[in-house]
């Protein structure tokens, strides 16, 4: 384990930026969950669209949409009601349990985004706390396991106060933007920096502080990612508004690309993206890496 000096922002980035390089295998294990966490996102709507899909209107409409057509799909859910003598239109029966299930996927795809940042993270961040020792694939995997439960219930509670703050604030920018003009932004956006920077420090050293104390209570943990805000400030300031800065630069690069006509080609739009989605998960890594070095 490196033995941790009063570095600067700019140090702790570079010093991230030089571990992030030491262990690929945390890249390519980040991007192999939330690829896998995307895809589990997919299923989720197609799940209830199999029943609809069942009818004749929706399987036949692959052959060409004709006038036939659209008047079964219009009177689909009013043939049975009239043939049985009914005076009203019955909803088909599958309806109910879509909506139900739609209901549930707004539940379920907070969790589901949630879940591969708080398995690996027990990993990653033990994999940085312990560097420059050699990577360990069991030693990684014992630390997701060992971390989990603990990060994924640190995840979503914080994760409720994070997007209640952010709305907090947005609207806060709105209504000085709507009262005041669009100078207003100069101010707000600012302070609106200012306070989301040091949450999302005390956001990830509440997990990089249990790690590198192998506790589970992130609840003291917290309290200790919060002193040390307050006790660095300049320091982690810096590591995250390069960090952020980075995250930027990346989605400067990358958006403009991916809206032109330059790839147009479905296969190099394709590669493209996974670039563009790797670099994202890279100043994320970069970011906890620096973060070890402050503390």
């Amino acid at each position: 384990m490196e033995e941790n000096t009063r570095v600067n922002g700019l140090q702790a980035f570079l010093t991230g930026l030089a571990r992030f390089a030491r262990y690929p295998q945390l890249l390519f294990s980040a991007y192999v969950f939330n690829l896998l966490s995307a895809l589990l996102l997919l299923l989720i709507p197609a799940f209830f669209l199999l029943k609809p899909a069942q009818y004749t209107t929706i399987q036949t409409a692959a052959d060409g949409i004709d006038t036939w057509l659209v008047t079964e799909l219009i009177m689909s859910t009013t043939t049975n009601p009239a043939l049985q003598g009914l005076s009203e239109t019955l909803p088909p029966d599958w309806l109910g349990q879509s909506v139900l299930v739609i209901v549930g996927t707004l539940f379920v795809i907070p969790l589901l985004s949630w879940l591969p940042s708080s398995f690996l993270a027990g990993g990653t961040l033990l994999t940085y706390v312990e560097a420059p020792q050699e990577f360990s694939w069991r030693r990684f995997l014992w630390g997701c396991w060992h971390w989990f439960g603990t990060f994924l219930l640190i995840n979503m509670l914080l994760g409720i106060v994070t997007q209640v703050l952010v709305i907090l604030l947005l609207i806060g920018i709105g209504f000085a933007f709507s009262s005041i003009g669009s100078w207003a932004n100069w101010i707000t956006i600012p302070i609106f920096v200012f306070i989301m920077v040091p949450w999302l420090a005390i956001l990830e050293y509440t997990r990089l502080l249990a790690v590198s104390g192998n506790t589970r209570n992130t609840f003291q943990t917290l309290w200790k990612a919060i002193g040390l805000v307050f006790h660095r400030p300049l320091a982690l300031m810096g590591l995250y508004v390069l960090s952020l800065l980075t995250l930027l630069l990346t989605h400067i690069i990358f958006r403009p690309l991916l809206l032109s006509e330059f790839i147009s080609w479905w296969p190099l739009y394709l590669i493209v993206s996974q670039i563009f989605i790797a670099t994202r998960l890279s100043t994320r890594l970069i970011r906890w890496a620096g973060a070890v070095g402050i503390q």
